[in-house]
């Protein structure tokens, strides 16, 4: 992985680290910059990323409902529930057409984060997603993060008894 500052550097191996001592490197897979753990239906997503030459910050998101259809009351639902959240917030991503996904992030910043920051931020962006993406699927359609993982997964190589 090429980091674009030293800052950068750090605030990735903090969080790795962090990560690692939280949940277990077991839990903790890496995509590329970016640590994966999942909870429940839904994944968690914590990415390190320079601020300038000497700051860095630390997204943590989830990707809550993916295919959904945007719609005027969609927007209306997550909007309010913004107002409810401590840390974070709602983001819809729109695709082509009328479907979109949607997303829960919140951001800390690298250099003046310790572990009970990223276990917060973690956790609460993991109990909110996972709480709400069946009530969004429910209300609104679409499909869970791991709803969409496992769709396209064929038939299971082994059958147990």
């Amino acid at each position: 992985m090429e980091f674009k500052t030293e800052a950068h550097r750090q605030a990735h191996e903090l969080t790795r680290d962090y990560l690692y001592s939280l949940f277990g490197e077991v839990n903790v897979k890496t995509m590329d910059d970016t640590f994966v753990m999942q909870d429940g239906s839904t994944f968690v997503y914590v990415r390190a990323f320079p601020i300038a030459e000497t700051k860095s910050g630390v997204e943590i998101f989830a990707y809550v409902v993916v295919d959904v259809d945007v719609t005027e009351q969609l927007m209306r639902y997550l909007l309010t529930y913004n107002l409810r959240l401590i840390l974070g917030a709602f983001g819809l991503a729109r695709g082509e057409g009328e479907k979109g996904t949607v997303m829960l992030t919140h951001t800390i910043l690298g250099n003046s984060m310790d572990r009970d920051d990223l276990y917060g931020s973690v956790s609460a962006i993991a109990r909110v997603a996972d709480d709400l993406d069946d009530q969004i699927v429910t209300a609104f359609g679409g499909t869970t993060a791991l709803g969409k993982l496992m769709s396209g997964k064929k038939e299971p190589v082994e059958y147990w008894e």
